[in-house]
């Protein structure tokens, strides 16, 4: 027996209603992130420095066809204190250097941290939450590399990360290290 169209239709829509209904996912009042296909110079290279006291090393983001490639390679982080949160927050570590001053996470599409990203879905979580995206770090040191689809190097992107705060957390939430990520090539 073949369904009228009319039904079929009308099968299909409660179906989709009904599988929409049971997805638990949190997203962005703007909707999920989209990946990044515009950058403008690829390869172009942007880099955080932290110079301590705390923390020694860099954070280089590079312009890829899709999205940002991400290198961290930091030290002096104290593993009993972990395991620690990295972030892009939304303004840059001002002269006094005071971390906090950073904002929050860069929340493009006015996500929340709350509940924590969901690593399976990164397109919902705030387009700064790194580590809820590619996984906290235990220390002393950290060399990681990784490739966000969701970050950008174009400044008309939600997802645009230039000239902002990069923020190490450690186990407690505490901001404990923190520099901007500046265009170096």
């Amino acid at each position: 027996m073949q369904l009228p169209p009319s039904l079929l239709l009308l099968a299909t829509g409660l179906a989709t209603l009904a599988s929409a209904q049971n997805d638990t996912r949190v997203t962005g009042k703007l909707g999920d992130a989209r990946q990044v296909r515009n950058n403008p110079v690829i390869g172009e290279v942007w880099q955080a420095k932290f110079n301590g006291p705390v923390v020694f090393g860099t954070v280089t983001a590079v312009a890829n066809t899709v999205g940002v490639n991400y290198t961290i390679d930091v030290t002096g982080l104290d593993a009993a204190r972990g395991p620690y949160k990295y972030h892009v927050h939304a303004r840059p570590v001002p002269e006094s250097g005071n971390c906090t001053e950073t904002g929050g996470h860069l929340d493009s599409y006015l996500r929340g941290d709350t509940p924590p990203c969901d690593s399976t879905a990164p397109q919902t979580c705030e387009i700064g939450d790194l580590s809820g995206k590619f996984g906290l770090e235990k220390g002393p040191v950290i060399n990681k590399f990784f490739n966000d689809p969701y970050s950008a190097l174009n400044i008309i992107n939600l997802g645009y990360i230039g000239d902002r705060g990069i923020v190490f957390h450690e186990g407690s939430s505490a901001r404990i290290a923190c520099a901007t990520l500046k265009k170096v090539a």
